[in-house]
């Protein structure tokens, strides 16, 4: 099993910070681009792909038999 590690010293978060904001478009006109869609549709949407997610891995915990 491989474990993960990031480096969390002072230099590397500042470097991965500035990266960020780099690759952003943080002007305040266009902060509310970055929130959730709250729209009926696209809660809608993710409701049904949490609802998925879960039939699946009760099924892959009953070893993929799927229970009618």
């Amino acid at each position: 099993m491989s474990t993960f590690r990031v480096d969390m010293s002072r230099e590397a978060v500042t470097a991965r910070l500035q990266h960020a904001s780099k690759e952003l478009d943080l002007r305040p006109e266009r902060r509310l681009d970055t929130k959730i869609d709250l729209s009926a549709a696209a809660v809608t949407s993710r409701l049904e792909e949490a609802s998925d997610l879960l039939d699946l891995c009760l099924t892959l915990g009953r070893g993929g038999r799927r229970v009618s």
